[in-house]
């Protein structure tokens, strides 16, 4: 039952709100609907003897109610079918992938078998309030504290992998939030819902400008750590100039974490644009003998974004034309002696109509010898309404 507990109290209180304005309900005004569908066949492979087969369809609904000029919400699911090799030869595959990291269970296992998986998830689902200069949400919810384009050290809501390119909009947390917005500046309490203090996280971060700089400052409990963090935003001549930092401490014993990231990034006329990123995680390891898990998994948290001490991200790319554009991203860990290298273009085939190829070569030191541990190309059609 408690699957459908927080859609029903979204829709609840919105209607139930809804009917303090004496205006007409109209449905098509007030009620959008968008999403999009894809298939994503992918190879993935160590040597040519070896080749994978997988594919996924990808379908994402988002469904949006205005109840009046101050309410409204928002749910989305997303749907996928798996079916392949990587399905057939892993045990449990299904119970693997559909964990719901929310307080709430909204996941749904709809298939389960050796070939075969369909998963249903509601990544969104709230009740937001604004007005003036206040806004409250309450709700499954993306809340990002970061900075840069990747590794954000004070995202403790919703840190993510960033070579999983296919979930542009990224999990959702089930949190309560309220933001007041000044002329020159902002406040953003967050509260992530847990079982008990150690299992959640509840933090306010203040945002300010001077100097032409946008800072923002943070304190929170992050789980079992007690977490303070900064970052900043401007620019070097005609470069930006970004960076975020965390500090954690432990609230039971000694343990010390600081976590920081900065990064460079540049645009040229002609439609190229550089970043550089660094990260540094004071309990990053510094000796080899990662696994490609190690380095793919979802599970992360901003206080600990990479398994090494030093990382360093640079990424590329290049529109040629409003149809065609092109990237690449490689990501190298210092001291693990990990590279990670993303070549992706993206075509629009015509409107709502996207294709994009994107291939993965993962190298790590194992054993002193630095040898390439899996490669993956992935095919992605996509059609947007």
């Amino acid at each position: 039952m408690k699957k459908y507990i927080l859609i029903l109290l979204l829709y609840t209180v919105g209607m139930a709100f809804s009917q303090e304005e004496k205006k007409v309900w109209r449905f098509k005004e007030q009620v959008s609907m968008d999403g999009y569908i894809k298939y994503l066949p992918s190879i993935s492979f160590t040597n040519i003897d070896a080749i994978s087969n997988n594919s996924v369809i990808h379908n994402r609904i988002n469904f949006k109610v205005f109840f009046n000029d101050n309410f409204s919400s928002k749910v989305s699911v997303r749907n996928r079918i798996f079916f392949g090799d990587q399905v057939t030869n892993t045990p449990n595959y299904g119970n693997i992938i559909a964990v719901d990291n929310g307080e709430l269970d909204l996941s749904f296992l709809i298939v389960n078998q050796q070939g075969l998986v369909i998963h249903s998830i509601f990544d969104r689902a709230y009740i937001d309030y604004a007005k003036d200069k206040w806004q409250i949400r309450l709700g499954r919810q993306r809340i990002n504290w970061g900075i840069n384009l990747a590794w954000n050290t004070n995202d403790l809501f919703n840190a993510y992998n960033i070579i999983d390119y296919d979930y542009e909009e990224r999990a959702g947390t089930d949190a309560v939030r309220i933001q007041y917005y000044g002329e020159n500046s902002s406040v953003d309490i967050a509260y992530k819902l847990g079982k008990d203090i150690d299992h959640s996280v509840i933090g306010a971060l203040y945002r300010f400008n001077k100097w032409a700089y946008d800072f923002q400052v943070l304190v929170a409990n992050f789980n079992t750590d007690i977490a303070i963090g900064a970052g900043w935003a401007g620019t070097i001549k005609n470069a930006g100039f970004k960076g975020e930092a965390t500090f954690f401490k432990d609230k039971n014993n000694s343990d010390k974490v600081l976590s920081i990231s900065s990064s460079v990034d540049y645009y040229f006329k002609k439609g190229m644009y550089l970043n550089a990123t660094m990260l540094y995680s004071s309990n990053g390891k510094s000796t080899s003998g990662l696994s490609l898990v190690n380095f793919t998994s979802n599970n992360l948290s901003a206080k600990e974004l990479m398994p090494t001490k030093y990382s360093y991200l640079v990424q590329a790319s290049n529109e040629f034309n409003p149809r065609l554009k092109a990237s690449l991203t490689t990501i190298y860990g210092q001291g693990m002696d990990i590279l990670f290298v993303m070549p992706s273009i993206d075509y629009s085939i015509k409107e709502n109509w996207d294709i994009n190829l994107t291939g993965q070569v993962f190298y790590a030191k194992q054993q002193n010898v630095f040898k390439n541990m899996n490669n993956s190309i992935f095919l992605r059609l996509q059609y947007s309404y």
